[in-house]
């Protein structure tokens, strides 16, 4: 499906879901959170519905989905991500698990919308992934002093910690109007790291266009200036550092797939310089 066409379906989905793919409620055991999220929540700040708007007639000139990864090893994003000191600085993952569980908006299981319909998450499979589990051994000694072993398993939801990175997927584009680029936010996914496959996979999938009306609800910690800026912000503005992960490929292999260390990185700079040649391109003809 060409991008033109692709855009205009996913509005049109958009427009239907929020009938069809509402969850009728989400039962879980347990807090959620370690703290009250609510007090955290703007309510005069919040939206609800999908924002996505259709392009005009000839838009897009060109364009490619390109997927970037926000690292949480960079001590920038994980301050800005991922620190939890309740209301002061909230973490991303806690303010995605507050649209889930208390505004019930939809995640999926790919970022191809296309078929959003089929990806959809229940509220059971939400649950299970948002479920953490692991287990670890505990050495204690007995009245004799002798020692014994015991293995002690933790079950809980999933906190900052636990997210490994995030992949935001967007549409890169060139205006056929101005024949500028710009870019436009398509989805977010936390990464978590699987224990039995051994690699970092995808929690799920927000569709964007559903869930910057909460990102906006939520105050973010600003390391720029002195202005107040909510998630949606960090996002449409860029906040964050980041490097390009993948670039539409028929193959749909990622960068690291087939390039590593050094390497990858300079394969990420040499999309992106390819991508931003667009416009010089244009203008060169």
């Amino acid at each position: 499906m060409c991008l033109k066409a692709k855009y205009l379906f996913i509005v049109l989905f958009a427009s239907l879901s929020i009938m069809t793919l509402g969850q009728s409620g989400i039962l879980f055991e347990g807090k959620y959170s370690e703290y009250n999220v609510n007090d955290c929540f703007r309510d005069s700040f919040f939206y609800s519905g999908f924002n996505g708007k259709p392009f005009k007639a000839n838009y897009i000139l060109k364009g490619t989905p390109i997927w970037r990864t926000i690292s949480l090893e960079n001590k920038q994003n994980k301050l800005l991500l991922a620190t939890d000191k309740k209301c002061k600085q909230i973490s991303l993952i806690e303010v995605i698990k507050f649209g889930l569980f208390e505004k019930k908006l939809n995640v999926f299981s790919s970022d191809n919308f296309n078929e959003a319909e089929k990806t959809v998450l229940s509220a059971k499979q939400i649950s299970l992934a948002l479920s953490f589990k692991d287990s670890s051994e505990v050495t204690s000694f007995n009245a004799n002093g002798d020692e014994t072993k015991n293995t002690i398993v933790e079950k809980r939801y999933i906190i900052a910690k636990d997210i490994v990175n995030y992949l935001i997927k967007e549409d890169w584009i060139v205006n056929n109007y101005s024949g500028k680029l710009e870019k436009y936010i398509v989805a977010i996914a936390p990464l978590v790291r699987d224990k039995k496959a051994e690699k970092v996979i995808p929690l799920f999938w927000l569709y964007y266009a559903e869930w910057q009306g909460l990102f906006n609800a939520f105050a973010a910690k600003n390391y720029l200036s002195d202005e107040e800026i909510t998630y949606r912000d960090v996002f449409e503005r860029n906040y964050f550092a980041s490097q390009i992960s993948k670039e539409n490929n028929q193959f749909d292999r990622s960068v690291k797939s087939v390039n590593h260390g050094q390497d990858a990185y300079l394969e990420s700079e040499i999309i992106k310089e390819k991508v931003r040649n667009f416009e010089s391109d244009l203008f060169g003809k």
